[in-house]
């Protein structure tokens, strides 16, 4: 009997979305995964009055919006739960990784380097810096050269054929 990995997906809901959780399903594709797919609303928009109601509506457009990057990336079979949270993200994905026992975390990377990364930051250096399980880094310097229609394609067919 095979033990369930647990494999925390980190995302950004932008048009690379896809081609991160289809880059993470394709390594999982033979053993028993369940995949965690987490979005983390900046704290930063939440300077208004009613933070609560804020946090709310936020954190229901985006579990709607991940559910239908995981319908346009054919990925709606995957064992998978979605966690919308709210904060900074490295925190959040360390915290929730540590909470939920998880095997691996895997999140997509610019790879930005020298003044860019120092003047925004990376979240998957952060997070693979401070992890205490495997990351698995996604490279998405290629993947940005493509336009949505074609990145959308293109993880599909990286998930039936990953060669």
């Amino acid at each position: 009997m095979e033990i369930e990995k647990k494999i925390l997906v980190a995302i950004d809901l932008d048009f690379e979305t896809g081609f991160v959780l289809s880059s993470a399903a394709s390594f999982f594709r033979e053993t028993s995964a369940k995949f965690y797919v987490l979005h983390v609303v900046s704290a930063e928009i939440f300077t208004l009055i009613d933070k609560k109601s804020t946090v709310k509506s936020k954190s229901e457009e985006a579990y709607k919006a991940v559910e239908n990057k995981l319908k346009e990336a054919g990925l709606y079979y995957l064992n998978y739960e979605i966690f919308i949270a709210a904060g900074a993200p490295v925190a959040e994905i360390l915290n929730f990784s540590n909470k939920k026992g998880i095997d691996m975390i895997a999140l997509g990377t610019h790879q930005k380097i020298g003044i860019k990364e120092f003047i925004s930051g990376s979240v998957s250096f952060s997070v693979s810096k401070n992890s205490i399980c495997p990351v698995l880094l996604i490279p998405l310097r290629n993947a940005v050269k493509l336009t949505k229609k074609e990145l959308i394609k293109e993880s599909a067919v990286s998930l039936i054929n990953p060669s």
